[in-house]
């Protein structure tokens, strides 16, 4: 279905619009995504979680490891409800989930192999310290939320943010 358009895709623009990425980097990504999830099986194995791999039986629709982090990577960059993914990919939208939950920590683990991973919460003024200095320049995507007004005065005056309206998207 969507997979098969993604192959016979050829234009980068039309590519990264689908995952985020050129199929140059899905192709390089691929290899640590198989090794991390091959990784992740043998580790629910040890711990008791699965009995033995999966190694034959049904595949389902995503029965290659392209196919898997196609979705995943598709799924994150268009994040579309769950009934939509699994109606582009041919199965449920409980079964839609299902993989999101199970293919997430595979793709995590891949790019913190690739080291390649974006940091999502610093703790302190020292980790942002020496992240400027590892990478240089850095981008921070931060958004104020608007939230219920408290009505004692000096939890008013800690919530203050500046702004004095809140903004209008359809004036």
């Amino acid at each position: 279905m969507i997979f098969e358009k993604f192959c016979n895709e050829t234009s980068d623009r039309t590519v990264k619009a689908l995952i985020g990425i050129t199929k140059q980097q899905f192709y390089q990504l691929r290899d640590s995504f198989a090794d991390a999830y091959h990784d992740i099986q043998l580790e629910r194995v040890k711990s008791g979680q699965i009995k033995r791999v999966q190694n034959g039986g049904n595949k389902g629709n995503l029965d290659s490891f392209d196919k898997k982090l196609f979705f995943i990577l598709y799924y994150l960059k268009t994040y579309c409800t769950f009934d939509v993914l699994g109606f582009h990919f041919g199965f449920s939208s409980g079964h839609a989930h299902q993989h999101v939950d199970h293919l997430l920590p595979v793709l995590k683990r891949s790019l913190l192999k690739l080291n390649v991973l974006p940091e999502r919460a610093i703790k302190t003024p020292e980790d942002l310290r020496k992240l400027v200095e590892i990478y240089g320049d850095i981008v921070v995507d931060g958004v104020e939320c608007s939230c219920v007004r408290p009505q004692d005065d000096e939890a008013q005056k800690a919530r203050y943010s500046g702004k004095k309206k809140d903004i209008q998207l359809n004036p």
